[in-house]
């Protein structure tokens, strides 16, 4: 008999053995799949595996990958090359200078590019065998229609720019357009493929440019010369970058208008900025949006008629469309100004756009995208307001209660944690029939009927603590997306759809159908993560699972079978080596509510010894509990799960319940309340335990220190340290914006304004009490971080130097709020187990901590 492996330890030179698994694809059959591992080292490579015979292709930097029929595989290589594999004889075809490739009218055509995107392109479209057989030159824009029957193109031929279509079934091509100057661009297609627009620009310079439309039922072509025929308006033009859009009907063209850029004005960096005391929206903000966008407005035109008209004005400058686009719903986001909430509430005006009139619909409701959608076969609304969804129709002007009827709650404001910000549970979609719409309470999933005369929950899941949601594969083919990128689904309820599940009590997951008889019917279901399912036409699923000391591996399950079969592991080293647990501890908040932590094991634990422990703060962090961390080196926050297991540490992240009023209080009696239950474990030494937090967490972190003599060493990344400064700090976060909405209604939960309640701000602000504070404390920071200033760490850095307690402060220069250089990752990640090392293992080499904490 062969011995056993002996394991041994797992160092830092074999993290580059480690790879992420992702799941890539499913044939339509299910006989084959493809996945991908992907390292740091970026020698990433592809694999196409049979479901069956477990028969197995790889293939090293392959991309844009995609089955196509039961018996190809296409892939792009580096080195400009395309490949087509024969999956039943394994024959392997390779084709030079592709770029870029599409597949049309079901993979019986390939389409390739030899030059990448913005570059005139030579065409070559070839059968599925990759035969050519036919061409086009000097391509410079395409568009496939939504069913890939047809292809809209623009291209120059001997001085003469045109726009073409190719169909492929049967195969044809044919001229829209062309002429000898400028150039066609923005095609887009109609939803149903009925009708084309595109823009000819005429002068690159002025900008001159004609709207075109393109009947393909009786071939007819509308222009609508913009510049002359709305009077030449010398400030303003069509948007070079518009996404031009065709109304369901196919009789309306949307466009973006833009306020042209004065070149003979040029910005003054001395001239002065005028913040007045009642401005509703931040100059900053405005200047920064008037210099990268410019003042846009949405534009209409009739084609048949030749009508133009704007939709939207400075007064109401935001807009959505309904989905048929008969109507916009329009609005200001500033109409009430000095709001501390993201969302703010806005009067919504609803505007016909046939006879051009509007009416008030909503006042004061919030502008929160989740709380508002829209009927993808109607113009109706469905809004979220006074604790119940509501539908308007606007041809009746009625509105009806959908949920008044229904004890359940529909946004998380009455869970017993106050909540990181106000949230409706929200609408997924609508069914294809057009009677029903899809809601979610805090578990369930609930059908109701658009006239308000039923609403039923579909799922069980409140009773078993275990929250339902529509799988995301789901909606990749049941969504249309609106002129303004809304997601509007809809699906097909006389057939299965696939659910996810997560239990709230042990963080189990899965994936189960619900057919249209409401019945659940288990795919997969268990104490580990499960997730990225795939479905085949034949009802085979593909998914990947992972638990923390298990790396992910795939799995597939049959309609026919009653087990999944497992296809393929990941990280198979792994087995070499030792490797850390996980367990789920429970344990109570001060007001008696049961909460959860995840606690991870040391690699090789010895019962008889003492470990250290890291604790890692930030709101819930239980739900990581099943989630496999590679280790490495390359961590955007610096710290890493495995590598403290791997290195005789146990982890722990707790969950913390909140109080209004009360965030650093909050933290610190659920993580105290939390290490004392993981301290029962007699393996761990409670005077060798550390502290971790970022962002929020990083405040967490130092207000926790301030009030409490528990942990013997800390690290705070990129957190807050003077509430009162940073709630007059204007986060730079994508938009410019006053952050004192993050105190009042969001993250950190005081729930009133600074003048409503001095003493909470005080009461929660580290800064005030760091004389208190004993623990050393490393803290880092990114200088260019956009959401918390560096000098947040630099003022507790100065408060603590003051004091002549132990710290230091890392400082990265070009970093923002997490770091994104590899180089970086390596030396922050370094330095804080060094810290920790030090103060938690008494390993005193690293001398920079040594000079750095020596008084």
């Amino acid at each position: 008999m062969g011995q056993a492996q002996q394991k041994k330890q797992l160092q830092e030179s074999d993290y580059i053995k480690w790879g992420t698994l992702n799941v890539k694809a499913l044939s339509d059959d299910a006989n084959w799949v493809s996945y991908q591992m992907s390292y740091e080292n970026h020698l990433d490579t592809l694999f196409v595996q049979n479901t069956y015979t477990n028969k197995t292709f790889a293939f090293v930097g392959a991309q844009d990958a995609h089955f196509t029929g039961k018996n190809t595989f296409t892939f792009l290589q580096p080195e400009s090359r395309l490949k087509i594999l024969t999956l039943k004889t394994g024959k392997l075809k390779t084709f030079e200078n592709v770029k870029r490739y599409e597949h049309a009218l079901d993979g019986k055509y390939i389409l390739t590019f030899d030059q990448d995107y913005a570059k005139k392109s030579l065409l070559k479209i070839r059968n599925d065998k990759g035969d050519i057989i036919d061409s086009l030159a000097n391509i410079s824009e395409y568009r496939l229609s939504s069913s890939k029957k047809a292809l809209l193109y623009t291209s120059t031929v001997k001085k003469q720019i045109e726009v073409g279509i190719i169909h492929f079934q049967p195969y044809s091509r044919s001229i829209i357009s062309k002429d000898s100057i400028g150039k066609f661009c923005n095609l887009v297609w109609q939803n149903n493929a009925e009708s084309i627009a595109f823009l000819h620009e005429t002068d690159s310079v002025s900008k001159v440019i004609d709207l075109n439309y393109f009947r393909i039922t009786d071939k007819k072509l509308f222009s609508f010369d913009y510049t002359s025929q709305i009077g030449t308006p010398e400030n303003r033009t069509v948007f070079e970058n518009t996404s031009l859009s065709i109304s369901p009907d196919g009789k309306k063209v949307f466009f973006m208008e833009i306020q042209k850029k004065d070149s003979k004005r040029k910005k003054d960096s001395k001239t002065v900025e005028v913040w007045n005391g009642n401005d509703k929206w931040l100059f900053i903000d405005k200047q920064r949006i008037e210099s990268k966008m410019g003042n846009r407005n949405l534009a209409l035109w009739y084609p048949e008629t030749n009508r133009y008209s704007i939709i939207n004005n400075d007064e109401l400058s935001n807009f959505i469309l309904t989905s048929k686009q008969d109507y916009a719903v329009l609005y200001d986001q500033n109409a009430y100004g000095l709001q501390s909430k993201y969302y703010d509430e806005v009067d919504y005006y609803l505007k016909d756009l046939k006879n051009d009139t509007q009416n008030l619909i909503l006042k004061k409701q919030s502008c929160d995208p989740n709380q508002i959608g829209f009927d993808p076969l109607s113009n109706k609304i469905l809004y979220y307001k006074e604790k119940n969804w509501w539908i308007y129709n606007p041809l009746q002007n009625t509105y009806i209660n959908l949920t008044d009827k229904i004890t359940t709650s529909w946004d998380n404001n009455t869970e017993p944690s106050a909540p990181h910000q106000f949230m409706a549970y929200g609408n997924p979609g609508w069914s294809s029939d057009g009677n029903n719409v899809l809601l979610y309470d805090a578990y369930d999933i609930w059908l109701s009927a658009i006239d308000g005369s039923k609403c039923i929950r579909l799922t069980r899941g409140r009773e078993q603590n275990i929250i339902y949601r529509i799988a995301s594969c789901e909606f990749n083919n049941s969504s249309l997306i609106s002129y303004n990128e809304r997601l509007q689904a809809s699906f097909d309820m006389s057939k299965d759809l696939i659910l996810s599940l997560e239990n709230t009590e042990n963080h189990s997951t899965g994936y189960c159908l619900l057919n249209p008889d409401s019945d659940v019917k288990l795919i997969d279901y268990g104490s580990y993560d499960v997730s990225e399912i795939q479905r085949s036409t034949n009802n085979s699923y593909l998914y990947k699972k992972q638990t923390y000391d298990q790396s992910p591996w795939l799995e597939i399950k049959r309609k026919t079978d009653g087990k999944p079969a497992v296809l393929f592991a990941s990280n198979k080293q792994q087995k070499n080596y030792f490797f850390g647990k996980s367990e789920l501890l429970y344990y109570k908040s001060l007001r008696g509510e049961k909460l959860k932590a995840a606690l991870f094991f040391p690699a090789d634990i010895d019962p008889l010894k003492k470990y250290p422990m890291v604790v890692y703060i930030y709101d819930n962090m239980s739900d990581e509990i099943h989630k496999y961390v590679n280790p490495s080196l390359q961590n955007s926050e610096g710290f890493n799960i495995t590598n403290y297991t791997l290195n005789g540490y146990f982890v722990l992240l707790p969950d913390i319940q909140y109080e209004l009023g009360k965030p650093g209080m909050s933290a610190l009696a659920c993580v105290t309340t939390a290490v004392e239950t993981a301290t029962e474990k007699k393996y761990i030494d409670k005077s060798k335990i550390g502290l971790f937090g970022h962002s929020f967490g990083g405040y967490e972190c130092n207000f926790i220190i301030s009030q409490s003599n528990l942990f013997a060493a800390a690290v705070s990344g990129a957190g807050v340290s003077d509430v009162i400064g940073a709630y007059f700090n204007i986060s730079r976060n994508g938009i410019f914006q006053s952050d004192m909405w993050r105190y009042e209604s969001q993250q950190w939960r005081i729930g009133k304004s600074l003048y409503d309640d001095k003493e909470s701000y005080s009461r929660n602000s580290p800064i005030l009490n760091a004389q208190n504070v004993k623990t050393p404390l490393l803290l880092w920071t990114g200088k260019n971080d956009r959401i918390i200033p560096w000098n947040q760490s630099v003022s507790y850095y100065l408060a603590l130097r003051k004091l002549r307690t132990k710290s230091i402060m890392l400082v990265y220069p070009s970093e923002d709020h997490s770091l994104e250089n590899p180089d970086n990752q390596i030396d922050l990640t370094n330095r804080m187990m060094q810290w920790f090392d030090y103060f938690l293992k008494d390993d005193l080499r690293p001398t920079w901590i040594t000079k750095g904490v020596s008084l």
